[in-house]
């Protein structure tokens, strides 16, 4: 018999059906495959990378915030050249009679229109209030009405054309429903301002007869009162801020001053009434 004859077969770079359903070569490519892989880099999402944070410089952010305060300039109110010449010509340094008072400002204050004289008063009590009549009225006119069906109208229009308003007692639960409306303009009839009255008629009289109602402020000891105009005489406006002072009495009045509307005040010297 002869020798046999032994062949050697490269099973990598053979393609035959049969090879290749042993699956030697497909396995072999497969390693390749995973070592090509392993030697390729792997892209990294962006979202995934973390950047480190920065220190954050807090001396910076309060720079910043100083730099962004702005300082806020007071402006000093600048007198007009008529009121520093009123001013200079008033005599402000001594107390006045209320004579030479009201002498003073009727031949110093010049406008173009009639002012109110004003009287303000600092008190030595607290919560003061009451009625004061003067002999010849403040110079206002004030329209004063008594509450009706026709005034409850007007009210649930939003309509108020009268300055003082008086009721009677069997009036005020029907005025209760407007009592925002009325109350913030202090026109609420009510007991303690002497607006309310079973006789609504002669209150109104009394009223427009220039009786007026004086009450200290409630966070401060002071009255402010009108007690006439500039274009009254003079014994008209003594007589209405003597009026005011006696009623008031000079007992509670710490100290007073008289002006005109957008004129320098004086201070006045508050003697006590005399008696008859």
């Amino acid at each position: 018999m002869g020798k046999k004859k032994i062949a050697v077969v490269d099973l990598s770079k053979s393609e035959s059906p049969q090879l290749k359903a042993t699956g030697v070569r497909s396995q072999k490519l497969t390693f390749d495959k995973k070592a090509k892989l392993e030697e390729t880099p792997v892209a990294i999402p962006v979202k995934e990378i973390k950047t480190a944070k920065k220190p954050v410089d807090k001396t910076s952010k309060i720079i910043k915030k100083d730099k962004s305060k702005t300082t806020k300039k007071r402006v000093k109110h600048s007198r007009s050249k008529r009121y520093l010449n009123e001013k200079a010509q008033l005599k402000l340094s001594t107390a006045q009679s209320i004579e030479t008072a009201v002498k003073l400002i009727k031949n110093t204050v010049k406008l173009n229109f009639d002012p109110s004289v004003e009287l303000h008063l600092n008190l030595t009590v607290d919560k003061l209030s009451g009625e004061l009549s003067l002999p010849h009225g403040t110079g206002k006119t004030q329209t004063v009405e008594i509450a009706s069906d026709k005034t409850l109208g007007k009210l649930k229009a939003g309509k108020i054309d009268f300055d003082i308003l008086v009721s009677t007692p069997q009036m005020m639960p029907k005025l209760a429903q407007y009592a925002k409306l009325l109350g913030p303009k202090g026109l609420m009839p009510n007991p303690k301002t002497g607006t309310i009255s079973a006789d609504p008629e002669s209150l109104k009289k009394k009223l427009s007869g220039g009786t007026i109602r004086y009450k200290s402020e409630n966070k401060a000891p002071i009255i402010h009162l009108v007690v006439g105009k500039l274009s009254f005489k003079q014994n008209q406006l003594t007589e209405n801020i003597q009026k005011a002072v006696n009623i008031i009495l000079p007992k509670n009045i710490k100290s007073a001053y008289l002006c005109a509307s957008m004129s320098p005040s004086i201070k006045l010297q508050i003697k006590k009434p005399t008696t008859h």
